[in-house]
């Protein structure tokens, strides 16, 4: 069985050796063929992620694959489904996983196109949502907008009817501009001058994942009710206890001194795990939308299971445009 497991703090490995044990009981047993790279995943392998399992375990939120035994999920052997492990262990060919966690995979929709769906897209809902609940004709700044929660993002924009405005590096403004997002320069935060003259009230969200330096900023260009909702708590790939702590702290001081502002964390596996109704009815919706080709979301590479190490560097240099699948078939 084609296994990636992290031992060891920065270093993955890889097996192709003996079988999966016997499905666990009331589980729905997967062949997964793809698994999405986040940078979570990259963030847990080095030992900076504050929320990855105990070592020994196998990276990965989401999956997409078939259905090998159904357990008590109603679902069909040799059915295609997708959705998100809220402990991670995607990084698998089988895995096993709660019933509740499984969703179909419509008819028609592309594999590659289902395996992009559950956590960028379940990421980016959930913070217009459930976190900022955003309504049409408001607006809203996401940094990292080229990236796989950031094209996301934008793509939701332009279907629900919202302004949005996305930070990157010049070479993916195209990009940014092509998913309906207006662009803005990240680089020594010249989106935050940018973003006055474009929306001089302030916009009605931001949603960061970059650390206390870029929340500060963020907070800076909320309208006077607006929310920061932050879908991350690190300046870097390399993620850290520091950094995770000090930002927590400042997004827990402006809780309490927000003046009418709001400040929400989105923790997409918590959300899930905790609320598993609202995770199916979203995930579904999002698949659905995606079927009638009203969410086309963008691949970056697919890279083969054993090349995780490639996957995880190219997603670390910051060059990827969309998302990263590892290829298990």
């Amino acid at each position: 069985m084609k296994t990636i497991t992290v031992h060891e703090a920065g270093r993955v490995e890889t097996s192709d050796k003996g079988q999966a044990p016997p499905p666990a009981s009331g589980r729905t047993r997967i062949r997964v063929k793809y698994a999405g790279v986040g940078f979570a995943d990259v963030m847990a392998v080095r030992g900076g992620y504050p929320l990855a399992p105990k070592r020994p375990f196998s990276p990965g939120y989401e999956f997409f694959g078939t259905v090998e035994d159904p357990g008590d999920s109603g679902l069909a052997r040799g059915q295609r489904v997708a959705g998100m492990i809220p402990a991670m262990g995607a990084y698998r060919e089988s895995i096993d996983v709660e019933s509740r966690y499984v969703l179909p995979v419509p008819p028609g929709l592309r594999d590659e196109t289902a395996a992009l769906l559950p956590l960028n897209y379940l990421t980016a809902y959930a913070m217009i949502e459930r976190c900022a609940r955003l309504e049409t004709g408001q607006s809203f700044l996401i940094h990292g907008a080229a990236g796989g929660v950031g094209s996301a993002a934008l793509e939701l924009a332009r279907l629900l009817g919202l302004r949005a405005y996305g930070s990157a590096s010049a070479p993916k403004h195209d990009l940014i501009a092509s998913l309906g997002g207006v662009p803005l320069h990240r680089e020594d935060d010249l989106w935050k001058e940018e973003l006055e003259r474009l929306e001089s009230g302030g916009v009605d969200a931001a949603f960061d994942a970059f650390g206390i330096a870029s929340f500060r900023l963020s907070w800076r260009s909320l309208s006077p009710g607006g929310s920061l909702v932050c879908y991350g708590i690190s300046p870097s790939i390399d993620g850290g206890n520091v950094d995770f702590a000090r930002g927590l702290l400042y997004l827990v001081s402006r809780r309490v001194f927000g003046g009418g502002r709001r400040v929400g964390i989105c923790g997409t596996p918590a959300i899930v795990r905790s609320d598993p109704a609202w995770y199916r009815a979203s995930l579904s919706k999002i698949l659905d939308w995606s079927s009638r080709g009203a969410l086309v979301p963008t691949l970056a590479e697919v890279f083969p299971w054993n090349r995780v190490v490639d996957a995880h560097r190219a997603l670390a240099a910051g060059a990827v445009r969309g998302k990263l699948l590892l290829d298990f078939s």
